[in-house]
């Protein structure tokens, strides 16, 4: 029992009666009142299903779980009511605050339906079960990561009326790497400056976990220093002053998310990166084979990194090129700015080749002494 149920509430015996009544069925957490349940949230989980009642002290259930949904999707979220409270309840499970409500009292077996059901939920939010090649598109995920709240409702009702984009929201970086760690992000839209993890912090944490989010950072002013900072902290980056004009930020979202790219197979690497050359193209391709990865830059048609293993610059460049049955993988954004290789790609290209003839050359030369050393052996025998 893997998928965990956080159970919140601020009535230690209610807590107590529901862990021994479901313990045998579910790996079940429990939290006494919001303040634990928001701790548990942000540094246990992930959670599968989330249950609170809607009569808490400091933040009422269905507030708490409503955030919950919004920060931590894919969780499912159950909120337990009384009879008075069915109105909005309802009203809650339509606009997707909530998964599922229960109304007070209700038998146990009732809680562990609706937990097994929100744990289905769960699974079919993250995409465990298998790929159908007819359903409909996943969401394109927006994480929104800003301490006004204000900015965060701005771009999120904003992008939500777009079909395709998901948006979840976080007030600082802290948060936003939590949700970075469970769940696939597939654009990161940042403010700099935010209590506990800032923008700068963020984003150096994205370039060491997740390198291949496209960003856009958000500030009131964006100096030179500013983006030069941001260079060196994660790569290229879309920029946008504050107060936010939405139209334009949407137009941002849309390039950065439907950039032209694709995959290329049965061409030689070598035959692939002189036609990038030609074209002046600017690019980062992954070059995958046999289970092996390399990344190559390219920056209006000049190689200006490579990189593969424990491999970098003109090395790593000639162990890529050096391998067969290649699938290359295109992305049109360079997401490196310092040049590491000075050589021209031709030169790169000849050493390459030149390093792979004697590699050849050595395993043979090692075959055919394995085999000399045989016949002898036989023929003393």
């Amino acid at each position: 029992m893997t998928d965990k149920v956080l159970l919140v509430n601020d009535d230690a015996r209610v807590l107590d009666f529901f862990q021994r009544d479901l313990k045998s069925e579910f790996t079940i957490v429990t939290a006494l009142g919001i303040e634990q349940g928001i701790e548990e949230l942000t540094n246990h989980g992930p959670h599968a299903v989330v249950v609170a009642d809607i009569t808490m002290q400091g933040m009422d259930g269905l507030t708490f779980l409503g955030r919950a949904t919004e920060v931590f999707f894919p969780i499912a979220c159950i909120l337990l009511i009384g009879q008075e409270h069915l109105e909005t309840a309802i009203k809650a499970v339509n606009d997707g605050r909530i998964f599922r409500f229960l109304i007070r009292p209700f038998k146990s077996h009732v809680l562990s339906m609706a937990l097994n059901a929100g744990i289905q939920q769960y699974k079919m939010n993250i995409n465990i079960e298998d790929e159908d090649p007819n359903k409909p598109r996943p969401l394109r995920k927006i994480l929104v990561v800003d301490d006004d709240p204000n900015v965060r409702s701005i771009i999120s009702s904003t992008l939500k009326g777009y079909a395709e984009y998901g948006v979840l929201t976080s007030e600082n970086g802290k948060v936003a790497a939590k949700i970075l760690d469970i769940m696939k992000i597939d654009m990161l839209i940042t403010d700099l400056e935010m209590p506990e993890m800032n923008g700068f912090e963020l984003l150096s944490y994205l370039k060491d976990n997740y390198p291949k989010i496209p960003v856009i950072v958000m500030a009131w002013s964006i100096s030179n220093g500013v983006e030069e900072r941001i260079r060196k902290l994660y790569g290229p980056a879309r920029y946008m002053e504050k107060p936010l004009d939405t139209k334009v930020l949407t137009e941002m979202v849309y390039d950065e998310l439907n950039r032209g790219g694709g995959q290329i197979h049965g061409i030689s690497t070598s035959a692939f990166l002189q036609l990038v050359e030609v074209e002046e193209k600017t690019c980062t391709l992954t070059v995958k084979s046999n289970h092996r990865t390399g990344q190559m830059y390219f920056l209006k048609g000049g190689l200006i990194d490579a990189e593969t293993d424990d491999l970098q610059g003109e090395k790593a460049a000639y162990q890529i090129i050096s391998w067969e049955n290649s699938l290359i993988e295109i992305e049109d954004t360079c997401r490196k700015e310092k040049k590491e290789i000075n050589k021209p790609l031709m030169m790169i290209l000849m050493e390459a080749n030149k390093l792979k003839d004697e590699a050849g050359s050595n395993r043979e030369d090692i075959r055919d002494s394995h085999y000399q050393d045989g016949d002898s052996f036989a023929l003393q025998s």
